[in-house]
C-alpha cells in the first residue's frame, strides 16, 4: 500500500508534463525510478520525520481502498485526481505531497536528457565572454 500511494502522488504530478507524456513510451520504467529514489529519500529522513509521513501515506493508502474499492497507483487519472482533492482536507497531506512531488520532479530533471543545441548555445555564451 505504501508504494501504491507514493506511486499516485508521483502520477498525480508528473502525468500533466509535456516531457513525461513523450518520455514514457521510450521508456517504460520511468515511475519506477522516481519511486524509488523517493522511497530512499523518505526513508533517509529521521524517525521523527518518517514514521509520520509513512502513517500518513498508509492512511491516505487506507482512505482509497475503503472510497474506490483499489489502491491509488491502479485509478484512472481522473479518479485519482478525484480522490486527491477530497484527500487535501487531511491534516499534513500538504507536506506529503510537496515531499513527493519535489523529490519527483528533481529526480526527473536528473532523467530528462538535454539537447545538444542548447549546449551548443551556452558553450557559446561563454566563450563569447
Amino acid at each position: 500500500m505504501w508504494y501504491g500511494v507514493l506511486t499516485g502522488i508521483i502520477l498525480e504530478n508528473i502525468e500533466s508534463l509535456s516531457y513525461y507524456q513523450t518520455a514514457k513510451s521510450k521508456n517504460k520504467n520511468i515511475v519506477e525510478s522516481i519511486l524509488f529514489f523517493v522511497i530512499n529519500v523518505i526513508a533517509n529522513l529521521p524517525w521523527y520525520f518518517y514514521l509520520p509521513v509513512r502513517i500518513l501515506a498508509w492512511i491516505v493508502g487506507l482512505l482509497c481502498l475503503i472510497a474506490t474499492g483499489r489502491a491509488l497507483n491502479l485509478l484512472s487519472p481522473e479518479k485519482r485526481s478525484s480522490f486527491l482533492r477530497r484527500v487535501q482536507l487531511i491534516p499534513f497531506y500538504g507536506m506529503l505531497n510537496k515531499l513527493v512531488r519535489s523529490m519527483a520532479f528533481l529526480k526527473l530533471f536528473d532523467i530528462i536528457p538535454i539537447p545538444s543545441d542548447y549546449l551548443n548555445s551556452v558553450n557559446f555564451e561563454r566563450n563569447r565572454h
